[in-house]
């Protein structure tokens, strides 16, 4: 069983490559189960969650070893609770508004200052049968178009950047042709207006998706993806997280083995794709 960890590698790592970097150790608090966490770029910060300590982390960009966190996010007031199966895998960040975005149970997403600390309470809850969230979805803000989306049940519901409580989106992707499907992060390109995330919905692939999509968040309905990467067809492997590299006009993905097996038998791996398209 692998032991929780943060792990940088170089840019054009390939193979079987050490890291350069390593972020472990009781000191840090992280815990398993973290299937999705942020860089925040403008204030060079790490942001990850601590299931098992319900817990929101926030490190240096370069932090190292067995480093604690600047600042720690956990209590009764901060609303974060697990649940049986683990959960609060996941978490986004908003560097322009300075916001810290949560995905928790049973459908909705907890907002926090992104220099909270200690046991604070949340700036805002986005939570009710209207807003159409199930689970612990990904979530993502475009701050240029100033909408925040979330990919749950089959579809990317975008939202007014601040909505709250039982609020409605105002505009959701969904249906056949759109092929929006399931995936553990999903990223925004504000630059373009695009939102990255899973598509070709596979059974038993929950977290992850067989191809990546970019769509524009201006649309609505049933709307088919602007770009497609095949990466199951071309690699073998499921995505189930993305990041991008806009420097370099690359996407990344973090790709698991547990669910589809792919043919080298490795179970994990990282794929860089070029993918100039979109930037």
């Amino acid at each position: 069983m692998a032991h929780p960890q943060i792990a940088a590698f170089a840019r054009l790592a390939k193979e079987n490559t050490p890291p350069v970097r390593v972020l472990e150790g009781q000191k840090t608090m992280i815990s398993r189960t973290m299937h999705g966490f942020a860089y925040d770029a403008i204030h060079d910060e790490i942001v990850v969650t601590s299931p098992l300590a319900q817990a929101i982390l926030t490190f240096r960009g370069a932090a190292n070893g067995e480093e604690r966190p600047v600042r720690v996010i956990l209590g009764p007031h901060t609303q974060i609770l697990g649940t049986a199966g683990g959960g609060l895998d996941k978490v986004s960040v908003d560097p322009v508004n300075n916001e810290i975005l949560l995905p928790v149970a049973p459908g909705g997403v907890l907002v926090f200052d992104r220099a909270a600390n200690a046991d604070v309470a949340p700036k805002r809850l986005l939570s009710g049968p209207d807003t159409q969230i199930r689970g612990m979805s990904p979530v993502a803000v475009d701050p240029a178009n100033n909408v925040l989306i979330v990919n749950s049940g089959g579809a990317m519901l975008i939202f007014d950047r601040t909505a709250s409580g039982n609020a409605k989106p105002k505009a959701v992707i969904r249906g056949e042709k759109s092929g929006v499907a399931a995936i553990s992060t999903i990223q925004v390109y504000p630059e373009k207006g695009w939102v990255i995330g899973g598509c070709d919905r596979a059974p038993g692939m929950a977290g992850s998706s067989p191809a990546i999509c970019a769509w524009s968040v201006k649309d609505n309905g049933d709307a088919a993806p602007r770009w497609k990467i095949p990466v199951q067809q071309l690699t073998g492997y499921s995505p189930s997280g993305i990041a991008l590299d806009p420097t370099n006009k690359a996407v990344i993905m973090s790709c698991a083995g547990q669910r589809l097996r792919p043919p080298n038998g490795i179970m994990n791996a990282v794929i860089t794709f070029s993918w100039p398209e979109i930037f």
